[in-house]
């Protein structure tokens, strides 16, 4: 039986012109790839040297564009298109059946309404979610999709109005923007269905977060009411949370051995742990090159050894069950090990996003962690812009951070000031190369702080690199 990566690499070199000339041009002749060890010379491919470096069609097979398309949000630069036929629609609906079925525990005769908070518009997330539930609604289960995106009057009325009429209420957004709806609901009066799921994507959260927002909809914590899907434009939903990624991430929390088996990590990271997820072998092939993780599959625009810019590990079934039984959690885990027997993805960060200063880069989560601080999360929402400017005549460079106040919070000089330190503090601790500069040109590393009024996203007119977090969408630059 041959290998699927063989199989999408053999498709993809006689179906697929840009692949073909890709070849061509890293001097690989197809026909002698015939093992595994020959798939694993293949040249690694990316946004850069492929993606961007051939026609659009050409990236088919066939050269016949899909029928759908959808924008990335832009996380590494520019938005780019990316398309989907029925196929991969098809894929993505299994995934979520997965989950609804197995981890919600949704029947499919039970009335069930999806409200997705996810930015609509060219944005992928929420239209992908949206073409998955029609798919399963096909299929026979009582699915009924509302489309309010981010506009939270839309998601208020639709809670307030259609949630009565259902037993089970899925909600599906990026994890931010859903602490704020189900705490603003809260506020409104709006009574909660206790039968509310949550379906995430795009952002890691701690455990905290899960257990501070289960709370909020007055859910008992456990480890099948909020699932994070790991999925990206490029090949679509690729993995995702289980009841038994949920315990073993939790009780790593609580052992330092665990933690660091898992993690590779010696301090246990309460606000910023790294994320595991599960993968179904027959769908997606993954390998890791220099730290990061590199997949292969079967999308629209077939992916070879395509670097997605995350850093992680994988690790498989097996292994995870003796990392299991080292810290003596075999028998709580027995049940979720046995019925969740696919390999598994721990997810550190990205590589790929960044804020150049003083030529050192400065990544995203970086900024996240800062602005997620007690001392100053509270009065912020945690959108910002971040970008550096030249002055004295080119000579210096000053890192500036745009940050957005809370809704009822107005700037003074005093938190001005509070924020810079603890961006300063917290980004010498998490970044080497920031802490050796600031050794040497000492103050001239302190951020200048620009605090914005809820609602004014910044200043688009500054030149240079801008990291932006904004609700409804992921962490992006702008250039």
């Amino acid at each position: 039986m041959t290998p699927l990566q063989l199989k999408i690499f053999k498709n993809a070199s006689k179906t697929v012109p840009a692949y073909r000339n890709f070849l061509h041009k890293n001097k690989v002749n197809p026909n002698k790839i015939k093992t595994l060890e020959d798939f694993s010379t293949l040249p690694i491919t990316n946004k850069k040297n492929y993606i961007y470096n051939y026609k659009l069609k050409d990236l088919f097979p066939n050269s016949i564009i899909p029928p759908m398309s959808y924008a990335s949000s832009g996380s590494s630069g520019k938005p780019t298109f990316w398309f989907r036929s029925d196929i991969q629609e098809l894929s993505g609906a299994e995934l979520h059946e997965t989950i609804f079925k197995n981890i919600f525990k949704i029947n499919k005769k039970e009335e069930t309404l999806v409200i997705i908070c996810f930015a609509m518009g060219v944005w992928i997330a929420g239209n992908y979610t949206l073409a998955i539930c029609r798919e399963l609604a096909r299929k026979g289960y009582r699915i009924t999709v509302a489309t309010p995106g981010v506009d939270k009057n839309d998601i208020f009325s639709t809670l307030s109005q259609l949630t009565p009429h259902f037993k089970n209420i899925i909600l599906a957004g990026y994890p931010p923007f859903l602490m704020d709806i189900v705490s603003e609901a809260k506020t409104r009066g709006i009574n909660l269905n206790q039968n509310i799921k949550t379906i995430t994507a795009g952002d890691k959260f701690s455990e905290k977060w899960r257990s501070d927002y289960l709370n909020n909809l007055g859910i008992q914590n456990n480890n099948s009411s909020i699932i994070s899907i790991y999925g990206s434009a490029d090949a679509g939903a690729m993995a995702h949370e289980t009841p038994l990624t949920i315990f073993v991430r939790r009780a790593s929390l609580q052992n330092k051995d665990l933690y660091k088996k898992l993690f590779g990590e010696t301090k246990i990271d309460q606000e910023h742990q790294p994320s595991i997820v599960q993968y179904n072998p027959d769908k997606i092939f993954f390998e890791k090159s220099r730290e990061e993780l590199v997949l292969t599959t079967n999308s629209s625009a077939p992916l070879i050894r395509y670097n997605l810019c995350d850093t992680g590990e994988i690790i498989t079934h097996a292994e995870m069950g003796e990392i299991i039984k080292e810290a003596g959690l075999t028998k709580q885990t027995k049940s979720y090990f046995n019925k969740w027997r696919f390999p598994f993805l721990v997810l550190k960060g990205r590589t790929d996003v960044s804020t150049t200063f003083y030529a050192i880069n400065i990544y995203p989560e970086h900024f996240i962690k800062s602005l997620s601080r007690k001392e100053i999360s509270n009065k912020l929402t945690g959108n910002f812009n971040a970008y550096s400017k030249t002055h004295n005549k080119s000579k210096d460079q000053k890192l500036y951070l745009e940050l957005e106040l809370a809704k009822g919070v107005n700037a003074t000089p005093n938190f001005k000031n509070q924020c810079a330190i603890v961006l300063h503090n917290n980004l010498k601790e998490v970044n080497i190369e920031f802490r050796k500069l600031d050794e040497a040109i000492g103050k001239k590393t302190m951020p200048e702080i620009i605090l914005k009024k809820f609602g004014d996203h910044g200043d688009p007119a500054h030149k240079g690199p801008s990291l932006t977090s904004t609700k409804g969408k992921k962490p992006k630059i702008i250039k």
